[in-house]
């Protein structure tokens, strides 16, 4: 038989537990008073922050707003549920010997509606990211439980008809927004995204339909073949300028937004839609075209991101009007009730303060509603200009000159990663939560920094990324210049060779062994062999002189020495951008990093500076680091030992190639010339490979700049997504 306890052994017990009480019981009462008071005021913090935040993050690429926006977004519907949890729990033990609720806690029932109204959501963002949208099955299960529930509370805390009325209306409108935000995740699942989309027939089946039916009805039929040439209408008008800055661009991107739809879903578009496309941007300048393209952007992310899908539309606007004047005048009647004076005064600062930003949210969606681009562009179509005009002047005298994307074109540095190479503390643990390549990468930039080389080595400046994108632009039209008759099966002849077609028209084929490598590895060559010629033959951006054009935005330099200077710089930035998708966003290119890690090169790269100069990284500049590299011959790479051996294996071939192309490029400085347009092919190759879908999962993140390079290319006819005939020859039927 086991033996009994005694009694001082459950005394000593007792002692030890109260000893091991981490929280004092007074600590404890009080999170127990206040905790759904907190919780309630946590819950509405965070939809304060996803209102201001929440459709913002497409124009700001910080990680800050990201992990802000992540953050609420996810605890959002967490807390709203705890709260509403902890109300339904608390209700079933405050009855009286009547059966009734106590009347104090019937105010805190009045928050179960309010946090219904939380769950609905905001406008600016329904979804963190495109896996979101397919949850819409979920919350729509989570519409039926948390309307029974709040039904439950309100039932149970009825004590007050006044009161209870005004959490009856609160429910109404929560039950609204929850329904929406349901409705738009539907329509912005991946499938039903799709569905939404017509399908288009080709010219052949139309053709042939049509004689069908001529056939049918009795004719007969003669066909002969027309060539049909579109001229759309592209005229605009000019007086509009001076009621909207962008009216003229809002016309052209809604005119093509079906088809920008169609190359986000991946589906095949129409000849015709093409040529209007190609018509359209050969008349644009590089700002206009960027602005287009900026605007076409802005809608997709609204339609999968947002409640775009709902509230641009007659029940929407009317939804929104309705929620406003029942706030309004629940917050009204609250303020003017008698019955407030008997409920905890903190408790009714608290509800005030509820229905107060409530008020507020809802006005501020509503005038995010009124300045979009999708009501200026209906206003302008349907011509009331003059409601147009009190909008900018009342509401959107800022929101004008706002930017529509995140103009950041993100910078890597392999050589400046390489020889900021230190010793991390606690290297082991930074590994594990993957923060120890961010470190490095700090290091790296406060290196540039000491060095005085650049002033934002991990992103271009504004005034640049609009050269940058001039640049681009020029280059995608040259290329439809020298070819009228280009179309989407031209492409893999255009960019298929990934700068090879450069190479063959700088007459310089004996550098074709560096991009008919693996395209990480050409990436990496050309990078490493760019930083060493940049750096080598290196010009201050302080001695640059050269402003950007007020129309056009290109940087024009004032002397032969600015010239120079500018178009290494614009290598460079083209450069380090590639590198910045492979490290970054490797699933956007062709491939990724499937054999190679990016801090095996690194750190080999390093190691072999080291090993050539007898000095540690730390004390080496990058300007005598690039000379060296230039130096060493092939034949010396091909015979190097290394700490590390199998790391060398995978990674000396980068070093080895880079050095190589290095040596061939030469002195001449048309070689910068070449190494341009090698990097805009290489550019355009990856944005032609990238799925619509992946483009998508970048707009809110800030956007990226292949993603207005992969639109830039299809407005002008470069996409696999056309259909493949080479010109539109219509059959017409004549009647006899």
């Amino acid at each position: 038989m086991m033996p009994m306890p005694t009694v001082d052994s459950s005394i000593m017990f007792i002692k030890k537990r109260r000893l091991m009480e981490v929280i004092p019981p007074s600590w404890r009462n009080m999170w127990t008073e206040w905790q759904l008071r907190v919780l309630v005021l946590f819950s509405l913090s965070t939809q304060i922050i996803l209102v201001v935040l929440g459709k913002r993050r497409k124009r700001v690429s910080g990680s800050w707003i990201r992990f802000t926006v992540w953050s609420a977004y996810l605890l959002a519907d967490s807390i709203a549920l705890m709260a509403a949890g902890i109300i339904s729990n608390e209700l079933g033990g405050v009855n009286d010997a009547n059966g009734l609720v106590d009347p104090k806690h019937e105010l805190v029932a009045f928050w179960a509606p309010i946090l219904l109204l939380h769950l609905g959501g905001t406008d600016t963002i329904t979804a963190y990211s495109l896996e979101d949208n397919e949850l819409w099955k979920r919350h729509s299960l989570g519409v039926v439980i948390q309307a029974i529930s709040t039904l439950y509370i309100w039932l149970t805390a009825w004590t007050s008809p006044s009161l209870s009325l005004l959490s009856f209306l609160i429910f109404i409108v929560g039950l609204m927004k929850y329904g929406e935000r349901v409705r738009v995740l539907f329509l912005a699942s991946e499938k039903t995204f799709r569905d939404s989309i017509p399908d288009i027939l080709t010219d052949n089946s139309k053709i042939m339909e049509k004689c069908k039916l001529k056939q049918l009805e009795g004719y007969h039929l003669t066909k002969h073949l027309v060539f049909e040439v579109e001229v759309p209408d592209l005229s605009t008008n000019k007086p509009l300028n001076d009621v909207h800055p962008d009216a003229d661009e809002l016309l052209e991107a809604n005119r093509l937004l079906e088809m920008v739809k169609r190359l986000f879903a991946d589906f095949i578009i129409s000849s015709q839609d093409r040529d209007v496309s190609v018509k359209i941007f050969q008349e644009l300048s590089a700002l206009q075209a960027f602005k287009v393209i900026d605007i076409e952007l802005g809608f997709i992310y609204d339609f999968l991101y947002t409640k775009a899908n709902v509230i641009y539309s007659r029940l929407g606007i009317a939804l929104r009007i309705i929620a406003i004047f029942i706030i309004s005048i629940v917050l009204g009647l609250f303020l003017n009730l008698k019955e407030r004076h008997h409920h905890s005064k903190i408790d009714v600062i608290i509800t005030w303060v509820l229905l107060a930003v409530a008020l507020f949210m809802e006005l501020y969606a509503f005038r995010e509603l009124l300045i979009s681009d999708q009501t200026a562009y209906w206003l302008i179509k349907n011509k009331k200009t003059t409601f147009l005009e009190v909008i900018n002047r009342t509401l959107r005298s800022k929101a004008i000159k706002t930017k529509r994307w995140s103009n950041s074109i993100g910078q890597f540095s392999l050589l400046s990663l390489a020889l900021s190479k230190k010793t991390l503390p606690l290297y082991g643990i930074l590994q594990i939560f993957g923060i120890d390549e961010m470190l490095e990468i700090h290091l790296a930039k406060k290196k540039l920094k000491k060095e005085k080389l650049e002033s934002q080595p991990y992103d271009i400046p504004q005034e640049h990324s609009i050269d940058i994108q001039y640049l681009i632009f020029w280059a995608i039209r040259n290329i439809v210049r020298e070819s009228p008759e280009v179309s989407g099966s031209k492409l893999e002849d255009l960019y298929g060779l990934r700068g090879g077609r450069t190479l063959e028209k700088f007459q310089r084929r004996d550098l074709s062994w560096s991009v008919e490598l693996e395209f990480d590895q050409s990436i990496l060559i050309w990078h490493l062999a760019t930083e060493i010629c940049y750096f080598k033959d290196f010009i201050s951006p302080n001695g640059i002189h050269a402003p950007a054009n007020e129309k056009s935005g290109e940087r024009e330099p004032k002397e032969a020495y600015s010239e120079k200077g500018l178009l290494r710089q614009r290598c460079n930035y083209l450069s380090r951008y590639m590198l910045y998708l492979l490290v970054k966003h490797p699933n956007m290119l062709p491939i990724g990093m499937a054999r190679i890690k990016f801090r095996d090169i690194y750190t080999e790269v390093g190691d072999f500076i080291e090993e050539h100069t007898g000095e540690s990284v730390e004390h080496i500049e990058l300007k005598a680091a690039s000379k060296k590299l230039s130096k060493v011959k092939s034949e010396v790479m091909l015979t190097v030992g290394g700490r590390d051996r199998s790391r060398r294996d995978r990674s000396n071939n980068v070093i080895f190639h880079a050095c190589k192309l290095v040596s061939a490029l030469g002195e001449d400085e048309k070689k910068w010339e070449l190494i341009k347009n090698v990097w805009l092919e290489m550019l355009g190759h990856a944005a032609s490979q990238c799925k619509g879908r992946l483009h998508a999962q970048q707009l809110r993140r800030g956007g990226e700049l292949l993603t207005h390079v992969w639109l830039l290319m299809a407005h002008f006819g470069l996409s696999d997504h056309f259909q493949k005939s080479r010109s539109r020859v219509i059959a017409e039927t004549i009647i006899r």
